[in-house]
């Protein structure tokens, strides 16, 4: 033990939650008794009797491991440790091993047992704390879910090489091939008014300058390869990999919003970094000849899914991943369908809409798609592509996607139009903005393409977007749509729950949460100038446009990653006890804090609605 000095214990305590909002008798009550161990690398500290309390570290670093030695967390200067034997006896038998030497303040067991019964929002902190260091505990001593670790999952800024070496057009090869030596890199980017413009690498260099003779003093704008396939800086490594196998390159240039470059993502950097990961089971698809061996292949999808959950992967990442698997496999099906049926009669392009293109899918999700033309199709023509649409659908279903209840899907004639079809199609929905065409634009409006040109696509995005931008009445009428469905609290703020049927007394997190957002994003992202798809994208598009406040823009992200976390977790459980799928939730399985923070999401969702109501439906009330 060491002596202490009560103001300097206050001063640190004092700004770190959730002792900042204890009042000033509370705080020197609670720092009576207080004491200070100095903990060396390595040693163990033993918490029992007197010292069965919560500890703070002051300095240093600790980890808390199970009795058979599982990894369960590491934790720094200002956070606690000791939770489960001041509150539950430490049943799991939980260890604290000093990472470094360490100083570490020990509360007084009875005088922190007294601020926990007489503070409830102090007590719900540390019962909120230990109850996910807990599932932590669950996740390390579960056998039947033990995977690799899935590095791919990680964001590409953390590998990708930021030391840029850049050329200008206009310089010649001989300089930048003096440059890249020197900096001992195998390509570089060539930027004008620091936007990306080309790149050049070795291979370039080779082929067309030494094996044809070219000379060192041709300018580097007429050897590079202008427009080259990027990523942007918010993607995965998995993507990254995805892309450069599928373009077949060795360099990948990372962009920001701006199309400026802010990195540089190489085939070394890559093979350095991957593991058995979610791109294993993609080149498996990509390797089968048949729609069986597909299926069979992807019978893996749900034990990757809680996998990817089970290692804390952030669930709008774990949303991307599922969806480049999906693309990777439509894409694969409409392979296999061309190699049955014969090359196309025509150009087309395949379109998601929904969760797929929103890239927010979860385990349960049913395909949304569609088929655009180059042009109106004779009637053999439409019978290859009825043939070619219905082979990918069923092949969906069959490898896991369900069908959509509501047939919107390419094996639906209503939905194989031409562009011209497409953009008609858009624009008398927001013409006429009946029940049935916000229905469908709530669906429709959340779209990619993943298969084919996308330009055609764009067109018909600009075009769309165009029209929303010209009729008021038409976001006024998305915005009834978008806050008719309101949260599910009470007026006393409980929790309004099924009355009846197979989900009595549960939460629908999709539908009454999930859902309610991603209306109020699209319709602030059709009011937008540029268009973007993913539902945080499209609130951080509305916040950079300031068509929304930054608060609301802020509450919103917050409240669907946490009701998204959420969403993941629950069908992850449903799947390992059931073997079914399921976005309902009793929110007895909650912890008390827990319950709370969902009731404020939920409350921060009905005043986004009520600001959306504000924003958009002046003058049509």
């Amino acid at each position: 033990m060491t002596a202490i000095d009560i103001p300097e214990v206050q001063k640190f305590v004092s700004s770190i939650p959730p002792f900042a909002h204890l009042n000033a008798f509370e705080m020197s009550q609670l720092l009576l008794g207080v004491s200070m161990l100095y903990v060396r690398q390595g040693q163990t500290l033993q918490l029992s009797d007197k010292a069965a309390t919560v500890h703070l570290i002051r300095r240093g670093a600790c980890e808390i491991r199970t009795a058979k030695g599982g990894l369960v967390d590491q934790i720094a200067d200002g956070e606690c440790f000791g939770m489960s034997t001041l509150l539950e006896q430490n049943p799991q038998g939980l260890q604290v091993i000093a990472l470094e030497d360490s100083l570490v303040y020990r509360f007084d067991k009875a005088r922190f047992e007294e601020r926990l019964d007489k503070n409830e929002a102090f007590g719900l902190f540390f019962e909120h704390t230990l109850h996910n260091r807990l599932r932590k505990v669950s996740r390390t001593q579960s056998h039947e879910l033990a995977s690799p670790a899935l590095q791919l999952s990680t964001p590409i800024t953390h590998i990708m090489t930021q030391n840029l070496v850049l050329a200008s057009p206009n310089e010649t090869v001989q300089a930048i091939a003096l440059r890249m030596t020197e900096a001992r890199v195998s390509s570089i980017l060539v930027v004008e008014e620091k936007r990306l413009q080309g790149i050049v690498t070795d291979r370039d260099l080779r082929s067309r300058i030494l094996a044809v003779g070219g000379s060192a003093d041709s300018l580097v704008r007429d050897v590079m390869t202008e427009n080259p396939v990027v990523l942007l800086n918010d993607a995965l490594v998995m993507q990254a990999q995805t892309l450069m196998s599928e373009s077949n390159i060795h360099h990948l240039p990372i962009v920001d919003d701006d199309h400026r470059a802010v990195g540089m993502l190489t085939a070394a950097d890559l093979l350095r970094h991957q593991e058995l990961s979610p791109l294993l089971l993609i080149k498996q698809i990509n390797r089968q000849q048949s729609l069986e061996g597909v299926a069979v292949v992807c019978k893996q999808w749900p034990t990757l899914m809680i996998n990817l959950v089970i290692t804390d992967m952030k669930s709008v990442d774990v949303g991307k991943v599922l969806a480049t698997l999906s693309d990777n496999l439509t894409r694969r099906l409409i392979e296999l369908a061309l190699e049955k049926l014969g090359p196309a009669p025509m150009d087309f392009q395949f379109l998601v809409f929904g969760s797929q293109a929103r890239e927010d899918q979860s385990l349960g999700s049913d395909q949304d798609n569609a088929l655009m033309l180059e042009r109106e199709p004779t009637v053999e023509e439409s019978q290859y592509f009825a043939n070619l649409s219905d082979y990918v659908c069923q092949g969906l279903a069959a490898c896991g996607i369900r069908l959509c209840p509501g047939n919107i899907m390419a094996s639906n004639p209503e939905w194989r139009k031409t562009k011209a079809q497409w953009q008609n199609t858009f624009s008398s929905w927001i013409r006429n903005s009946t029940p049935a065409d916000l229905l469908h634009a709530s669906i429709f409006f959340d779209i990619r393409c993943i298969y084919g040109q996308e330009d055609d696509l764009m067109d018909v995005i600009r075009n769309m977007l165009s029209e929303v931008s010209k009729n008021s009445v038409f976001l006024a009428t998305m915005t009834r749509g978008a806050i008719a469905s309101k949260p599910p609290l009470g007026f006393f703020r409980h929790f309004l729950l099924e009355s009846s049927g197979e989900h009595k007394h549960q939460l629908d997190l999709k539908h009454q949460g999930l859902a309610l957002i991603n209306d109020l994003a699209r319709l602030y992202g059709l009011s937008c100038q540029t268009y973007r798809i993913s539902t945080l994208d499209r609130l951080e598009q509305a916040l950079k446009e300031k068509k929304v406040s930054k608060d609301t823009a802020r509450n919103l992200m917050d409240a669907w990653e946490q009701l998204n976390e959420l969403r993941l977790g629950t069908q992850c459980s449903h799947w390992q006890s059931l073997g079914d799928v399921s976005s309902y939730l009793d929110p007895k399985d909650l912890s008390p804090l827990e319950r709370k923070q969902l009731k404020t999401t939920f409350s921060m969702i009905a005043d986004a609605q009520e600001m959306a109501q504000q924003n958009f439906l002046r003058g049509f009330s």
